[in-house]
This record gives C-alpha cells, sequence and structure tokens, in this order.
C-alpha cells in the first residue's frame, strides 16, 4: 500500500527521520488517502520532542502553535504542517482539553487518546500503515468507533459527540453500539462546550450529503445544542452545501426571531445570520409577480437571498414560477432594481442645484419609483427632463 503523498509532506518525514526521530502521517489524513480522497491537510505524529522538532526544522519557517501540547507547525514550500509530539493525555477537567498533556515513546499509547479508530491509524511510506485499533476495518465496513471505551472518550471531550455524527453523517457510516450509547448517556454535556466550536460541526453536519439520516436519528442530541431546530421533509431536496438553506430549513418553524436568537447563540457572523433570517422571511410572505415590487424586493434582500428563498419555497411545494420568471427577466435585461443603477446619480442632481441633504436622497426615490413603476425610461435625459418638475 503507498500513499501519493505532497512533496511537501515527505520532506518534513524526511526531516525528522534523517534527524533520528519516528515520524507517521496521522489521522484525517490517513483516513482520507485510505478511502481514496484526497486529504485536505496533513499532520504528523513524532517522537520528537517540540524543541527536537524546532531544532531539526532551523533553517525553515516554524510556527510554535501550542508547544504545551507538543505541536509546531511548519512552513515548507508555504505549505503549513502540523507536527505533535507522541502524547499522552490528562484528566480533561472541562469536558474538552486535557489539563496537561504527558509526552511519550510510544505511537500506540498517542493513537489510544484518539477520538475514533478511523482516526487512529498512522502512516510511513518505508514503514507502511500503523493500526493498532482496527480502524482500517471499521473504514471498510463503514462504523463509527471510538477508540477503547466510549463514555470515557466523550466525557474527555464531548464535542466527539457531534464529530461522531458529523463522520457519520459525511461518510455515511454507521455508528457502533456502544459508541451510539455514549452518546446518548452524554449528550447533556454538550452545553460545556464553546458555541462557536459547536456551530462548526452543526454546520459540517447539516451540509453533508447523510444529514437528514443522522437528524431524525439523534434528534433528542441535537436538541440539546440546537433546541429550535426542526427537520421537515424538504430538508433532502435543499442543495447539500448550502449552509443558508439548510439552516434556514430547519429553523423555519420558529420564524425569523427565533431563528434570530438561535443563530447568535452559535455565534454565527452576521452575514450567513442576516441571509438564513431573511430567506425564512421570504418564506412566511408572499413574494409578488408585480415588476416594481420585485424591484423593491431584490433591492432590498439581494438576488441572492431571493434566488435562496425560491429554492426552499420550492422544497416546500410552493409555486413560484411566475414570480422567478419575473426576477430573471429584470436581472436578464439589467432593468434598474437599485438606485445606483439609475442612469442618472447624484452629481447630476447637484449640477441641476440641488443641495446635498434630505431632499437629495428623495429625489432619487422620485426617479427610482417612476422607472420601475414604467413611468419615465432609464435614460439621463429622460430622467432630467422628469425631475426638474420636482426642484
Amino acid at each position: 500500500m503507498k500513499f501519493c503523498i505532497p512533496q511537501s509532506v515527505q520532506r518534513a518525514l524526511d526531516v525528522l527521520t534523517e534527524a533520528g526521530y519516528e515520524a507517521y502521517l496521522v489521522g484525517g489524513c490517513v483516513r482520507d488517502a485510505l478511502r481514496g480522497t484526497e486529504p485536505h491537510d496533513y499532520d504528523i505524529t513524532t517522537a520528537a520532542l517540540p524543541e527536537q522538532t524546532l531544532a531539526a526544522f532551523r533553517g525553515y519557517r516554524t510556527i510554535e502553535t501550542g508547544l504545551r501540547h507538543g505541536t509546531v507547525t511548519v512552513l515548507i514550500d508555504g505549505m503549513p504542517i502540523e507536527i505533535t509530539t507522541y502524547r499522552v493525555d490528562g484528566e480533561y477537567a472541562d469536558h474538552r482539553r486535557p489539563d496537561e498533556v504527558h509526552f511519550t515513546s510510544s505511537l500506540t499509547e498517542d493513537l489510544a487518546r484518539r477520538d475514533f479508530t478511523v482516526n487512529a491509524m498512522a502512516y510511513h511510506p518505508t514503514i507502511g500503515l500503523v493500526d493498532p485499533f482496527m480502524g482500517r476495518d471499521d473504514l471498510l465496513r463503514g462504523i463509527i468507533r471510538a477508540v477503547g471505551e466510549p463514555m470515557e472518550r466523550f466525557s474527555e471531550d464531548a464535542l466527539r459527540i457531534l464529530r461522531a455524527l458529523r463522520f457519520s453523517a459525511r461518510f455515511d457510516f454507521a455508528i457502533e453500539g456502544k459508541t451510539r450509547e455514549a452518546i446518548f448517556a452524554l449528550a447533556d454535556t454538550l452545553p460545556l462546550i464553546a458555541s462557536e466550536r459547536i456551530r462548526e460541526e452543526l454546520v459540517g453536519l447539516l451540509t453533508a450529503d447523510n444529514a437528514e439520516r443522522i437528524l431524525r436519528e439523534y434528534a433528542r442530541v441535537i436538541s440539546v445544542v440546537l433546541p429550535q431546530g426542526h427537520l421537515t421533509e424538504a430538508f433532502s431536496r435543499l442543495p447539500a452545501k448550502d449552509v443558508v438553506l439548510r439552516f434556514a430549513d430547519v429553523l423555519l418553524s420558529v420564524g425569523t426571531e427565533g431563528a434570530r436568537a438561535a443563530l447568535s447563540a452559535l455565534r454565527f457572523d452576521k452575514k450567513t445570520a442576516h441571509s438564513v433570517v431573511a430567506v425564512i422571511s421570504l418564506c412566511k410572505t408572499e413574494i409578488p409577480a408585480d415588476r416594481a415590487q420585485m424591484c423593491r424586493l431584490l433591492r432590498k434582500v439581494g438576488q441572492n437571498s431571493l434566488r435562496q428563498a425560491f429554492t426552499l419555497r420550492r422544497a416546500h411545494g410552493m409555486d413560484d414560477s411566475a414570480a422567478m420568471l419575473l426576477m430573471e427577466n429584470i436581472l436578464a435585461t439589467g432593468f434598474p432594481y437599485t438606485l445606483a443603477m439609475l442612469a442618472v446619480c447624484g452629481e447630476d442632481l447637484v449640477a441641476l442645484g440641488v443641495a446635498r441633504g434630505p431632499r437629495f436622497g428623495e429625489l432619487l426615490e422620485i426617479l427610482y419609483t417612476a422607472v420601475i413603476c414604467g413611468d419615465v425610461d432609464n435614460e439621463r435625459e429622460a430622467l432630467l427632463a422628469y425631475i426638474r418638475k420636482y426642484i
């Protein structure tokens, strides 16, 4: 078995090996390579202590990412590679991070602290696969299984509960019996995790191809971190990778205020939260098939949100064919649906003697209304002639 390893990653392995230290690729990159998919990033685990890693890579740019936990990031040809010393974790008082770590010379001990068997494999090009917990078998059988005792793994780090669900949804893997039992038993520890980390896992879960199965089977677990969420029949008909649509759908039943509260609790960025709320609002109202009203709506919410709303409404069985056709016609013809698209600008009004102030904006609004209602063509001279009677 041979993996196709990027040259930069191979060089990092070679540097450590030539310095006399064991070094292996570990975790997700090994899992993904075995699945036949290209890894997004590469992590290395090594017997070298952090200061020995820094010494071995003298001459390379290094970042002391987390020396206390044994991690150094090395940049080779612009590629960041995390290198972490073999370690054994101490107690997890906060259900998230170990209070302390102890470095070890044993690769097996290092792999034993990891979350799931499919992530507890290591690989070196000349040595091959190191798989003490039969992760490759679970990978082939499509199983998510905790390393060792599931209750211990999830008690150490409650976020692993959501990671298990995300991996199951992403790969369409079943969750092994004892691991499943521990997930339900310890679900109430999830609020101990930072909201930002919960959000990241929920985004990965909801945008996975097989999210619906997990949302249905583990509804009680999801309700701990997203109590406002509700799985609908339309969910699977939505584009999997569209974060806005997936969250708009599961929060649709609680309306705009409930959705806004849920997204705020999860520390979503303002842009995403605004888009989700906008789409929910559009699903709760009638979308006009009148050109002037459509222009105003496009100006207010933007074409992206309106397209997403049409997609969500269609998934829920609503027929907006006339309104969609009207929107596409407006966009295709370049019809002015915003003030910026008018054939005149503020400087044209200044040239007519209009002073900047409240009246300035009022006059632009008059022109905008006249154009979208068809009272005047969107041509500079026509607009200037039209507005003179209001000055």
